[in-house]
């Protein structure tokens, strides 16, 4: 049922349950040595907490793995499977939907166990395929999705739009390279109903060709067990991006946006990252602590039930040219969709609607910067490159003075502390500019 009047008072990210959607983003956790998560999975999970009132998340693991003393977050549910349980989940949905048996049954899901168990990190090329893999989870979400686990979350039921959930089968957020056109393995969230759910069989790896493809991953595999290489050698994964984008944006009556609301830290130039309250800032620079408290009650703002987004579109959609050079070098050539329109200008949502693509533009709301344009707001923070310069397991890099739901920096050296901007007095963080909303003269709001 559609919302009510009153259930569309604005209330905090991570209170009310919305009454009309639901997302279950789906995040499958596997590591060599059990379910060690990484350093920072604690941070993880205190900022999904933020967006309780819209998303849920499903972490299925094998063996034990639970949350540290002091981090609350209802809306993160931890799916404990025996040894082996995800390659025997994901053998007995796939299988079943392929129509394999007997022999065939048996041989995928001992290929994906030692898979799965060799290199953890292959369940992500089977994305696609969560919404048939976990589908007993996602019976009452009106939308599923994947996302990376080396991500920090802001407030996102401020960036979901109701319109991405009612008018789009598919939505995914860019960090600004809008020129590629693919969905991000950082967030895509799909309408969950049988088309969509379904996509996946039009890739040959995932459907058709999966034992074949199983079979010449496990040969890979053993040929890099005997020259000694098989955890640092190159693990023939193939990745979502690729097929699944060019399967999607071929497939007719689909309607997909790519809109850009993530920041992602790749050198120097990505700035410095705030978590604060529930919030996700990046700023041009390290504050200073009476900057931090400035920014701190900027932060943890209301969201609204009518999900209006901070961002609204200007203009008609432009109709794109795309083409099959120029961007997305990590993807098989003939899965390759560029618009070289869109480079630099991340002010621009790719649209794409029965094979058709076109650039909306839209303006982010003033509320999204803060101290004058030095920080702006964005969905959520992907370290991508920067946790590749951090210690092997990333322990090293996290200050382990970081609380989780206390606020923290991520900076390209680690995940920081915050100093003790909540001992300021009152008037210290009163004498610095406004905060939220306020920006530079003669700019208007972009996106971030």
């Amino acid at each position: 049922a559609a919302a009510s009047a009153s259930s569309a008072a604005a209330e905090p990210c991570g209170g009310v349950r919305h009454r009309e959607f639901r997302i279950a983003m789906v995040l499958p956790w596997m590591d060599r040595d059990g379910a060690k998560a990484p350093a920072w999975f604690s941070h993880l999970v205190a900022s999904a907490s933020a967006s309780a009132s819209l998303v849920d998340w499903y972490v299925p693991h094998e063996g034990s793995l639970s949350l540290p003393r002091g981090v609350r977050a209802p809306n993160v549910k931890l799916v404990e499977l025996r040894r082996g349980g995800l390659a025997r989940l994901f053998a007995a949905r796939l299988g079943g939907a392929l129509g394999l048996g007997g022999g065939e049954a048996r041989t995928l899901e001992k290929r994906l166990r030692a898979l799965f168990e060799a290199w953890p990190r292959l369940v992500a090329e089977y994305k696609p395929t969560f919404g048939e893999v976990f589908s007993a989870w996602l019976q009452n979400y009106t939308h599923w999705g994947y996302t990376d686990l080396d991500v920090i979350y802001g407030a996102l039921p401020r960036f979901v739009q109701r319109s991405e959930l009612t008018d789009f089968d598919l939505f995914s957020y860019s960090f600004g390279d809008a020129e590629a056109v693919y969905l991000r393995g950082q967030w895509t969230v799909h309408r969950n109903g049988p088309t969509v759910n379904g996509l996946w069989r039009g890739c040959a790896h995932l459907a058709a060709g999966l034992l074949d493809e199983l079979g010449k991953k496990e040969a890979h595999l053993r040929r890099m067990e005997a020259a000694g290489s098989a955890s640092t050698g190159h693990k023939r994964f193939i990745s979502a991006e690729g097929c699944y984008s060019h399967v999607a944006a071929h497939t007719a009556g689909l309607r997909i946006k790519v809109a850009t609301k993530q920041f992602v830290g790749m050198g120097r130039e990505s700035g410095q990252i705030y978590a604060l309250r529930g919030t996700v800032w990046r700023c041009e620079r390290q504050l200073q602590a009476a900057e931090l408290a400035s920014l701190a009650a900027a932060s943890a703002p209301e969201c609204s039930t009518r999900l209006a987004g901070v961002h609204t579109p200007r203009g008609e959609p432009e109709r794109l040219r795309v083409s099959g050079s120029g961007c997305g070098g990590w993807m098989p050539a003939e899965h390759r969709m560029c618009a070289p329109q869109l480079k630099g200008d991340p002010s621009r949502d790719l649209i794409l609607e029965n094979g058709a693509f076109a650039a909306q533009r839209s303006e982010a709301s003033p509320t999204t910067v803060a101290l004058g344009g030095l920080c702006r707001e964005g969905a959520f923070f992907h370290m991508q490159e920067w946790k590749k310069r951090w210690a092997s397991d990333g322990a090293a890099s996290v200050d382990a003075h970081a609380r989780p739901h206390e606020g923290i920096r991520i900076a390209e050296t680690g995940i920081h502390a915050l100093p003790q901007w909540t001992a300021l007095r009152p008037s210290d963080a009163a004498r610095e500019e406004p905060a939220r909303g306020e920006r530079r003269k003669g700019k208007g709001g972009g996106k971030q």
